[in-house]
């Protein structure tokens, strides 16, 4: 699990979602966010305050396509 903190229109929020679901954004520059049941989020960098993981989740692998 991730541990996203980021600014929203409604001041800080605290979201916790598998880290398998975080992907750096196309459409920002930022990440996109895979929620459950409400669909994506594309947070920039600017609002991105922190993103918690365990060292072996927050591995890349850059050997696929």
């Amino acid at each position: 699990m991730a541990t996203l903190v980021y600014e929203s229109p409604d001041g800080v929020t605290e979201e916790e979602v598998a880290a398998e679901n975080i992907s750096d954004s196309g459409k920002v520059a930022g990440v996109r966010v895979k929620l459950p049941d409400r669909g994506y989020l594309h947070l920039p960098y600017g609002r991105l305050y922190s993103i918690r993981m365990s060292e072996e989740e927050g591995k890349m692998s850059y050997s696929s396509p």
